[in-house]
């Protein structure tokens, strides 16, 4: 494949993460020739998402040795050799913490199995038979409800926050989501129908009927297995907030319609040993049990106060260089909702600085209640899809991609100029201008290799964290560590309605900064594992409602914060990777910089035009109409020019023209004529034309004198 390559493009990008797809995007955008390559088989890099079986795949062949590679092409400067594998990664551990049965269970396991679904479609049939003591039409209509999926009107959305859902039932859940298109209606004012997001508050909790659920089916690792290709594991799970930067890109590059999203519909955290929902809306708060009268009103006071917190700045002014803690503290809120603030609605530590507290709690407010009662977004099927979305603009506008093609060096000048990249098969391809993740580059590129350390966790459990009327709702929590105050743990639950796992199942992230490589990424994760689940040798068969993990992945993630080094070739731009944040806005912000600083004056991923509204014209054709178009101007300059006998001599050349028309006009035995029936009015226009030409220049020659 890459033997079939042209020999030159303008941009090189390799990696394809989210800062260098958006960056390849924006360059191909502008009519930059874009050749976007990657070392692995998939697209996203450290932003991926896997199935089952692909991430296992991963963990092998990152624990693998990198391999040595040595050059014998020939070229015209200096060959700096590039990292074949990402080293990012270490300390893995995979677990199926269920095991096949011995095969005299088997039998006993699937007759379990069958019973629950037969007490599934029983339940289902009760659900039916209930329904027709009511009115037939009632019935049919709900026949029709879960047939075909409610439309949404865009235009009644706008003005009925309850109508921006669109309902469609899932075959294997039986589960209602709510979906509208991202393309059109991220462009609505608030309230707005949501960028083809599922709304994760369905309608459970007004059903009039409601019936026992049955005991989960037994899952063996053997089941599990059968269904890998369900599964959709992130290694660097990302939210977008509602009103970040990420969204507004989706809607002003057009790039939306790639993409589909799920609402984040409910924010947790544990306080007292125990799961509490967050209130965050008027109404969450209002409606609270959790906060008292008197703290519902200081909370309300208090965000009302952070939405222009900006024009308020003697209200903090003291507090600039302090913790955002202290100054929550010194607006006498209670603990109950300091707690609120800075765990669930700001995500800051105990050290965060004032100013940067309050202007990520205005970051949540203005997102809140954009698509939905909530600030967050997940893209279906993982975080992974969100790079190949600019991919495909990138593509679009004549981007050229290679995947499983490793660069294995650049070819630096003597001007300390990167030429071009001499691939691991042997081709060599020239470049002005080179994009690279960080993880491809040698350490002699970084400028201080001074890396972040976070460990990250991927469960899988037999239910919910925290039951609900709704089993499809997505939670996310923070979780401070007492021992570690300034590095809490941050959970995300995925249920099968995200996209993320098969049905009866739900994803946990978990993720956690750490200070050094003391601790594995497990004892790290421990403290969280063992409040909120199911140790593996309980059994699951126990009352305390504790999720059961039935598979589970630990690993570290390397994060090189260092600059970009002097010896770094001049035409050449690296990016990070993913970091420990939660949401996705960083990317954009890091891409952004970069190609306002390369491409000054260009507009950063604008619009594209309408496919309707462009005009497809052949260029001869266009050739032939601007001849034909300077021809007839060039008569009408000559005809102009020769004015002295037109305005000598006008009766002589009109009555001439007049006695021929009237001869043409007498010889016409049929009574049509050749000429136009008004040259009568063609020769009065000409007389008048004339006459006021004439009058104009005796005019000019008398008006001297008269001054």
């Amino acid at each position: 494949m890459a033997e079939d390559l042209p020999d030159e493009f303008d941009v090189v990008v390799i990696g394809t993460g989210m800062p260098e797809s958006i960056l390849a995007a924006a360059f191909a955008r502008i009519g930059q020739s874009v050749l976007h390559i990657d070392r692995n088989g998939y697209y996203s890099g450290q932003w991926a998402s896997f199935s089952l079986k692909a991430i296992e795949e991963w963990v092998k062949e990152s624990q693998a040795p990198e391999e040595v590679y040595t050059s014998e092409v020939k070229t015209d400067g200096e060959q700096v050799m590039l990292h074949l594998k990402d080293n990012s990664y270490q300390k893995h551990k995979l677990q199926f913490h269920i095991s096949d049965p011995e095969p005299e269970l088997e039998e006993k396991i699937e007759a379990v199995n069958n019973i629950a679904d037969g007490s599934q479609e029983n339940d289902s049939n009760k659900i039916t038979k209930s329904g027709l003591d009511q009115d037939p039409g009632d019935n049919v209509e709900k026949e029709k409800e879960k047939s075909e999926p409610e439309s949404t009107d865009l235009n009644q959305a706008q003005t009925s926050p309850e109508n921006l859902k669109e309902v469609t039932e899932a075959n294997e859940s039986n589960e209602n989501n709510v979906e509208s298109g991202m393309q059109n209606s991220l462009e609505d004012k608030p309230p707005e129908p949501s960028p083809n997001v599922d709304n994760g508050a369905s309608d459970v909790k007004d059903t009039k009927f409601t019936t026992e659920k049955p005991s989960s089916p037994l899952w063996t690792e053997s089941k599990l297995r059968k269904e890998w290709r369900k599964f959709n594991l992130d290694l660097s799970p990302k939210l977008l907030y509602c009103g970040g930067s990420m969204v507004e890109l989706l809607i002003t590059s057009d790039i939306a319609k790639y993409c589909e999203f799920k609402t984040v519909s409910r924010m947790l955290t544990l306080m007292d040993g125990k799961l509490k929902k967050v209130p965050c809306s008027r109404a969450d708060v209002f409606s609270s049990k959790d906060v008292s009268m008197i703290e519902k009103r200081m909370m309300m006071k208090f965000l009302t106060f952070c939405v222009d917190f900006e024009k308020h700045e003697e209200d903090y002014k003291e507090f600039m260089e302090k913790p955002y803690k202290e100054y929550l503290e010194h607006q006498k809120l209670s603990k109950n909702v300091i707690h609120f603030i800075q765990h669930a609605i700001s995500m800051t530590s105990d050290s965060t600085p004032t100013p940067e507290g309050l202007k990520k709690t205005q970051k949540f407010l203005h997102s809140l209640g954009r698509y939905g009662n909530t600030a967050f977004l997940w893209p279906l099927y993982g975080s992974g899809e969100m790079p190949q979305s600019f991919c495909r603009m990138c593509a679009v506008f004549g981007g050229v991609y290679c995947l499983r093609t490793p660069a294995a060096s650049l070819v630096v000048n003597s001007d300390n100029v990167c030429t071009g990249v001499v691939m691991k098969t042997g081709k060599q391809i020239k470049c002005k201008r080179l994009v690279m993740e960080n993880s491809y580059a040698p350490d002699s590129y970084i400028d201080s290799v001074s890396n972040r350390l976070v460990n990250r966790g991927i469960l899988v459990t037999d239910r919910s964290i925290m039951a609900a009327d709704d089993p499809h709702q997505l939670s996310l929590l923070r979780i401070p560590d007492n021992s570690d105050e300034e590095h809490p743990t941050t959970l995300l639950e995925l249920p099968a309605a995200s996209m993320m796992c098969p049905t009866g199942l739900y994803v946990v992230h978990l993720t956690k900064e750490a200070n050094n490589e003391s601790q594995s990424p497990e004892e790290s994760l421990q403290s969280v594992v063992t409040k909120l689940f199911k140790d593996s040798d309980t059994d699951s068969t126990s009352e305390d409602g504790s999720p059961q993990i039935v598979w589970s992945l630990y690993f570290q993630q390397k994060i090189n914060v260092g600059g970009q080094s002097s010896s770094a070739p001049s035409n050449m731009i690296l990016v990070p990777g993913p970091g420990p944040e939660i949401d996705i806005d960083h990317a954009v912000t890091i891409a952004r910089k970069i190609f306002e600083e390369v491409m000054p004056g260009e507009d950063f991923l604008p619009r594209p035009p309408n496919p309707e509204d462009i005009i497809y014209v052949d260029e001869e054709e266009t050739q032939v109409t601007q001849d034909s178009e300077k021809t007839e101007f060039s008569e009408t300059c000559q005809g102009s020019g020769d004015n002295s006998s037109q305005t000598t001599q006008p009766d002589s050349i009109d009555n001439d023209h007049a006695d021929q028309s009237s001869e043409t006009k007498a010889t016409d035995g049929s009574g049509k004529s050749d000429v136009p029936s008004n040259s009568s009015d063609i020769q009065n226009s000409a007389e008048e034309i004339s006459e006021s030409v004439e009058k104009c220049v005796i005019e000019e020659k008398t008006e001297p004198a008269t001054s």
